[in-house]
């Protein structure tokens, strides 16, 4: 799922700043261009404008090498509180790019542009369920001497949700016998061998009775339904929707067809992945659906470390 970006990078965006080598050798050039001009020494003087030709060329370069960039980041599965939101950052517009930072909150990593496309995994430290702004997405280069640093901030303008963390997994009752009943069903008879049909369906024995071959034949079992109420649960409010996610998961698995209650909205019985996004993305949000700045995750998880420290 796309979460935002998708712009080019605009020459107006891109911001310069020179780095502490890129100063060593702007002060480089200038004392050789003194030394030459002091002493007549015309070696000085090529060696300051043949420097002050490379930085040029480099800070050209290195403008080239963002500008015109377009940059998309994506989601990567789901995230539930307690681990890890997984993105792709994926950057094309260029045929080649070199040493590119991308930079997302504490997330970091380097990538190139190859035959215009280049992409990266990131991933963010997640606390608390809910909907959160991603922080501003960071890239920077300094290719290819490093002596300027270039960089432009992109603005994710899409919420992420965080889905409650679930609990231990408590499967739904009967789940274990509804997949033993969707992989082979209830015997309902025989009929004519077919070419093609699975040797283990084929009725050996009477086969072997009448010379006969024949197939048996299995009906598969309508699926379970299964309602998941917060009433029916223990526990504080986030026990209980932890638990409720855990038996989503455990429905899914086992292909069972379900409904959500909670108190004030209810979700009818059904399946599928619109139906699995609906029920988690209520759970996230229930009991309040302000969207979140990053920040709050953050102190969030800063203090789960520091509790987890201390019970160590």
């Amino acid at each position: 799922m796309s979460i935002g970006g998708g712009e080019a990078l605009h020459h107006a965006r891109l911001m310069i700043l020179p780095t502490p080598f890129g100063l060593f050798w702007a002060v480089l050039v200038v004392l050789l261009l003194l030394l030459g001009i002091n002493y007549e020494n015309s070696l000085a003087h090529g060696l300051a404008f043949w420097l002050f030709s490379l930085a040029l060329i480099s800070i050209f370069r290195s403008w080239r090498n963002l500008a015109g960039v377009r940059v998309k980041l994506a989601a990567d599965g789901e995230a539930y509180a307690g681990g890890e939101l997984r993105l792709v950052v994926r950057l094309s517009g260029r045929l080649r790019a070199h040493a590119i930072d991308v930079r997302l909150g504490d997330s970091k990593q380097r990538l190139e542009i190859h035959a215009g496309e280049g992409s990266a995994p990131l991933g963010l430290s997640v606390a608390v369920r809910g909907q959160f702004t991603l922080p501003t997405l960071t890239l920077e280069s300094r290719w290819p001497l490093g002596l300027v640093r270039l960089w432009a901030w992109v603005a994710i303008d899409m919420p992420v949700l965080i889905y409650p963390q679930p609990e231990l997994p408590s499967a739904p009752q009967g789940s274990r016998r509804t997949l033993e009943q969707v992989e082979q069903g209830d015997f309902a008879g025989l009929r004519r061998y077919v070419p093609g049909d699975a040797p283990s369906h084929i009725a050996w024995k009477h086969w072997g009775r009448s010379g006969e071959l024949v197939t048996k034949r299995f009906e598969t079992p309508a699926r379970p339904s299964l309602w998941l109420d917060y009433e029916a649960c223990r526990g504080d409010m986030e026990q209980r929707l932890g638990e409720l996610t855990a038996r989503v998961l455990a429905a899914e698995e086992a292909q069972a067809t379900y409904g959500l209650r909670l108190p004030g909205q209810t979700l009818s019985i059904a399946s599928g992945g619109a139906h699995r996004h609906r029920v988690l993305e209520a759970l996230a949000l229930f009991g309040g659906e302000r969207v979140l700045p990053w920040s709050a995750q953050q102190l969030a998880v800063a203090e789960r470390g520091r509790s987890g420290r201390g019970a160590a």
